[in-house]
């Protein structure tokens, strides 16, 4: 559970409505508290109970439930039988949750954005004169936990980002660097510091028996920030955006993808934000809408 001050938050909260977000792995609640607004966030999985008891038993007096995410629309169903409910845009939700976020803790409302959903998968949604969905990846946290499922049967992703910060990334991927010899002036030092191929050095040459989990979770992260980074950047400049927010659950703790991310923003000249909480800003957009 996590709580947010909003006392000074010139912004009217309602005291009698949920926000709920389902997402493919996890789900979220956001509500207000006093000036308190409580966040939780819960596995969805196919048996609803834990999120019913959640909503049940903590909340008091709630006269309407509003839900967004691929997976809320069982749970919407159940509900609008007993609450009036609400079934809202996961797009519009995460960039009205992302500018109540940034007003809190920025304490100015958000510019014009491209706000970049990692959870999953990744959305990236637009945030000008209006809410437009400009595309995606399906890499993210689905594609991450998927492979490190079968190759080392791991299901935990904290366990994982801590393997993965015991890891060095370049003893499995190739850098630009690798490639050409120091002496070589066609290629200045920035540029041989990226990534010229994920895994490029588990070749023919390699002892497979020599493959640290801890550097291949490392590299896997890696390679999946490089890639969502490139793509928003690339669809940013393609509609005049400077600024990128960065969001979602495959964010949470997890360092060394926030690294990447800005470096490639940096290169790119772009302005990259990260909020805290911002897991929560489907929930806490749709509690607003």
């Amino acid at each position: 559970m996590f709580n947010i001050n909003v006392d000074k938050l010139y912004v009217k909260i309602p005291t009698d409505t949920i926000g709920v977000d389902m997402g493919q792995t996890l789900s979220k609640i956001a509500y207000l508290n006093g000036d308190k607004l409580q966040l939780y966030y819960y596995l969805t999985q196919s048996d609803l109970s834990p999120l019913k008891i959640a909503l049940e038993s903590n909340i008091k007096q709630i006269k309407k439930i509003n839900f967004t995410g691929g997976k809320s629309f069982n749970l919407y169903q159940y509900y609008s039988k007993i609450v009036e409910t609400k079934l809202i845009n996961e797009f519009k939700a995460n960039v009205k949750g992302i500018e109540i976020l940034h007003l809190l803790e920025k304490k100015k409302e958000i510019s014009s954005s491209l706000i970049v959903t990692i959870g999953t998968g990744t959305s990236m949604v637009s945030k000008k004169d209006s809410v437009e969905h400009l595309g995606g990846s399906a890499l993210g946290g689905g594609f991450l936990m998927g492979l490190i499922k079968i190759l080392y049967n791991l299901d935990d992703f904290q366990e994982a980002l801590n393997l993965a910060k015991q890891g060095t990334r370049y003893n499995v991927d190739l850098k630009v660097s690798d490639i050409y010899a120091p002496e070589d002036d066609r290629v200045d030092l920035l540029f041989r510091e990226f990534t010229a191929a994920s895994l490029g050095k588990i070749d023919l040459n390699f002892d497979i028996n020599n493959l640290l989990k801890e550097d291949f979770i490392n590299s896997i992260i890696c390679m999946i920030g490089e890639n969502i980074g490139s793509i928003a950047n690339l669809i940013a400049d393609n509609n005049d955006i400077l600024s990128i927010v960065f969001c979602g659950g495959f964010l949470k703790e997890n360092r060394l993808a926030k690294k990447i991310l800005s470096l490639i923003c940096k290169v790119s000249k772009k302005k990259a934000i990260f909020l805290k909480n911002s897991e929560f800003c489907a929930a806490i957009g749709a509690l607003l809408m």
